[in-house]
């Protein structure tokens, strides 16, 4: 079977310091970078050669725009924000089924770009069936599913759990608290569990949006 590529988003958020994103960032294959991030390209202690910047334009600078030549990819329509944009890049010049697909700065900064990232997790999700997408944080990594899925996991990780349709029960298997067809229908009520073991499984017909943090509560 080939080797997945493995292809980094950047947005431009709080960009990471935790090694787990860093060493996401250094290993890339090819880096998608939104416009806005793009002073982290330029930092050459990370030695990133293969990428491209896309964006609307706003937060380059005529020079900026000029040393990019053609790596600069310009996208004017509105609807949708720079991450939005940089992922259908991606997803059309790699082939999905042999893709990993990592967003990274996703979040901090402004609360509302925060909120409107994570959740864009499921749109993506929507919009490229079959995709490996994941967002990776100083403190842990999120994904979006639905139907049932297991997670690789260890003893007393943190997994918080937010579902989109609060209508849809949540099953799950391997939590401390487990979650047999509850309704969470705030954000907070499926969050702060604990893997109990290496894996945990999550049963759901709605959309969730599932948090584990890097290390284990001490």
């Amino acid at each position: 079977m080939e080797e997945r590529k493995h292809i980094v988003i950047l947005a431009a958020g709080d960009f990471p310091s935790h090694p787990v994103p860093l060493r996401a960032l250094r290993e890339a294959d090819f880096v998608v970078c939104c416009d806005s991030a793009y002073e982290a390209i330029k930092n050459k202690e990370l030695r990133i050669k293969n990428y491209v910047v896309i964006g609307d334009g706003d937060s380059l600078s005529a020079t900026d725009k000029a040393e990019l030549g053609d790596r600069y990819i310009q996208v004017d329509e509105q609807d949708y924000n720079d991450l939005h944009k940089a992922m259908d890049y991606a997803t059309t010049q790699f082939p999905i089924p042999n893709s990993q697909f990592s967003i990274l700065a996703a979040t901090g900064k402004r609360e509302d770009h925060t909120l409107g990232n994570i959740s864009y997790l499921v749109t993506f999700a929507e919009e490229h069936p079959g995709a490996h997408i994941e967002m990776l944080t100083n403190y842990g990594t999120l994904h979006s599913m639905t139907g049932c899925r297991r997670f690789d996991s260890f003893p007393r990780q943190q997994v918080s759990i937010f579902t989109m349709n609060p209508d849809q029960p949540i099953h799950s298997d391997g939590l401390r608290w487990p979650l047999d067809g509850f309704h969470a229908r705030r954000w907070w009520q499926a969050s702060l569990n604990e893997a109990l073991g290496t894996e945990f499984s999550l049963r759901t017909e709605g959309w969730l949006v599932v948090f584990q943090t890097y290390a284990p509560k001490e």
